[in-house]
């Protein structure tokens, strides 16, 4: 193995500034992550940077699967790009029925 080589990137390590359930959307600047566990204010925790989740979803939002999607705090994963940071690709689609959305993080 490399010398270099740190880790497989699959999981980072992260400060959280709020409460944090296991399974929360969690970004760290541009990088989509998902909460292993339970976090607590001011603890750190760990997040997966690579898979595919169900989310919380802007159900206004009439997403198609492979559409790309942007974290809302307020909202969850949305169509929306403005402020949002990206999420990632929708892995399938959720329609206007749907509070929930399956994305494949960072892709």
């Amino acid at each position: 193995m490399a010398k270099n080589y740190i880790q497989d990137g699959n999981t980072i390590r992260f400060s959280a500034n709020q409460n944090i359930k296991s399974g929360d959307v969690v970004m760290v600047n541009e990088l989509a992550a998902v909460a292993i566990t339970d976090v607590a204010t001011g603890d750190d925790g760990v997040g997966l940077t690579v898979g595919v989740f169900t989310v919380k979803a802007k159900q206004a939002d009439d997403i198609k699967q492979g559409d790309a999607l942007y974290w809302s705090e307020s909202e969850g994963a949305t169509k929306t790009a403005g402020s949002n940071k990206r999420l990632g690709i929708a892995w399938r689609n959720s329609g206007t029925m749907s509070a929930e959305v399956d994305v494949k993080i960072n892709a």
